[in-house]
């Protein structure tokens, strides 16, 4: 069986360094963009069956990646927003917003791969 890709797209190195061997030891394939733009970049050069996505990064936030994401990836992956403390953005949920759920920082490794795995059980982002 292949393992799971997820693209973690944040722009702190040690937290992004963190969360990838977290991952890669539970069995996960793991890519790193530094932000949205990288993170939009990284999905149209290949997929991936799960983002986790900080909102709060230079050139492009995790706010306007979610915008962004089903203009031009077709069959988006879920997202989980890793936040300090945000359930909305603009008058709009995250569940509004189609994230597959949330984690809070500090980032408890046992919270994030239950939701991982519910994330991907759930399969991907419905479409707008």
């Amino acid at each position: 069986m292949t393992a799971k890709a997820i693209l973690i797209v944040d722009d702190d190195e040690l937290r992004c360094e963190l969360l990838a061997e977290l991952l890669q030891d539970e069995g996960y394939a793991v890519r790193i963009a530094n932000d949205g733009v990288e993170g939009l970049d990284a999905l149209e050069r290949e997929a991936a069956d799960l983002v986790l996505l900080d909102i709060i990064m230079p050139r492009m936030d995790g706010i306007r990646f979610l915008q962004v994401l089903p203009q031009r990836i077709e069959s988006p992956p879920p997202v989980i927003v890793i936040s300090g403390s945000m359930d909305s953005v603009g008058g709009k949920t995250l569940e509004e917003m189609n994230v597959a759920g949330t984690v809070r920082k500090p980032v408890d490794p046992a919270t994030l791969i239950e939701t991982i795995e519910t994330a991907l059980s759930q399969g991907a982002m419905p479409e707008d």
